[in-house]
């Protein structure tokens, strides 16, 4: 009798469906999704391929690199190779997560110094051309928006959570240019697929597509992406070169001796 209870038992188990062990809420699939692609040091090279509405090309090749200096701020430092017009250029970000103002300066050779970045006022200007914004390259903290789960769609063929993400203010939704974006995770590993961006009016402005990832250490980062406007149909590609993590980036790469000087 107590084999023919076993018996069952495990035949119900079984035939009984998966269920995990709680539903995850929208906080848990956005943090695990930002923990992935934010690993605390990066050394990286890209080419960005700048598309116009008829079709021009231009081409830009950029040295990266990323650290986390303490757990309130995040750097980052772009250094461009190509094409020889802007060759050492460069720009750097510090970006503080708990809420000081975040900082950012261009150099450039022709000028001959380093030109602070005015945020407030120039955020929402293009980055070297493209359809990225200064704004766009800033470290954003989860305290800052608000985000709420809308279902799921597939990007793609995968399964993804959408996600509704808005900043709790209106200065915080006018100062990084959107009034809403929404995102696409894609439920088996937590990547981001996609982000379509909202202007100030509420319009369709911009939609960022990652084709592909790629894993370094145990971190899932976007290595095949685009953003392209849809309005005026400009379109920016970067395929990374080479994605790594390096046993340390020295804390004076993020400097202006740095950036002028290397």
């Amino acid at each position: 009798m107590r084999r023919a209870i076993c018996t069952l038992c495990f035949t119900i188990l079984i035939l009984m469906p998966f269920y995990p062990a709680h539903s995850l809420d929208v906080m848990e699939i956005v943090e695990r999704a930002d923990g992935l692609r934010r690993p605390p040091i990066l050394e990286a090279s890209f080419t960005m391929t700048l598309t116009s509405k008829s079709g021009d090309k231009r081409v830009i090749k950029v040295l990266a690199y990323q650290k986390t200096i303490n757990e309130h701020r995040e750097d980052r430092l772009f250094l461009f190779t190509f094409p020889p017009s802007i060759d050492g250029s460069g720009l750097l970000i510090h970006s503080y997560l708990n809420g000081d103002d975040d900082k950012m300066w261009i150099y450039l050779p022709a000028v001959g110094k380093i030109k602070r970045v005015a945020l407030d006022t120039s955020g929402r200007g293009f980055f070297m051309g493209s359809d990225f914004t200064y704004n766009d390259l800033l470290t954003t903290t989860t305290r800052e928006f608000d985000y709420n789960l809308h279902g799921e769609e597939k990007v793609h063929g995968h399964d993804c959570y959408v996600i509704d993400v808005q900043g709790k203010t209106k200065k915080i939704k006018r100062e990084y240019g959107y009034t809403r974006e929404v995102h696409f995770i894609r439920k088996s590993d937590f990547a981001l697929m996609k982000v379509i961006f909202y202007d100030l009016a509420g319009d369709l402005l911009k939609e960022f597509t990652i084709n592909e990832v790629r894993w370094i250490g145990n971190y899932l980062y976007p290595s095949n992406v685009k953003m392209e406007n849809l309005q005026t149909k400009h379109k920016s590609e970067i395929v990374f070169d080479t994605l790594e993590i390096p046993d340390d980036i020295s804390d004076t790469h993020f400097s202006h001796r740095y950036l002028q000087n290397r």
